[in-house]
Order: C-alpha cells, then structure tokens, then sequence
C-alpha cells in the first residue's frame, strides 16, 4: 500500500503505471481507434488537476464503449467508477 501511496503523488512520468498506459496506447491506440496523443501531452493532461481536457474525455469515453458500456461525455467518470470497481 505505501508503494501505491508514493505513486499516487509523484510526476506521471515517474509512476510505473504510467509507462504501463504509455505502452498500452502505443500498442492498441490505432486498432481501437483511440484519439492520438502524444506522451509529453498525456503527461501534461494528468498532472493537470484543475480539469479534465476533452481529449481524455473522449478516451475514456471510447474506451468504455469498447468495452460495451453505453456512455455519454457527460458521464463517463459515473462509469468509469462503476468498471473500476472498489480500490
């Protein structure tokens, strides 16, 4: 637990789970259809925590539908919780 604490507040591009979703993207972005997005602007997006930008949005959104959840933009983190499940 102390692992995942120190994680949650260090620099994405510190956080192993970061090159996990680095690494994700890069392999499967095209075939889903993902929206492109570059490292150094996905990094810039998460340490952004005043908002979320429309282009994470739209990835979780498709993400979600990937996987057959019906999701609106408005919503998606509601869906988002309930695929995440408890932590």
């Amino acid at each position: 637990m102390a692992a995942s604490a120190a994680t949650a507040s260090s620099p994405p591009g510190l956080c192993p789970n970061y090159a996990v979703v680095c690494s994700f993207l890069e392999r499967y972005g095209a075939l889903l259809d993902l929206p492109e997005l570059t490292f150094p602007q996905l990094e810039r997006y998460l340490q952004d925590t005043s908002s979320v930008p429309k282009l994470l949005v739209d990835l979780h959104v498709k993400l979600l539908r990937k996987i057959g959840k019906s999701v609106t933009a408005d919503r998606w983190e509601k869906y988002l919780v309930k695929v995440s499940g408890p932590l």
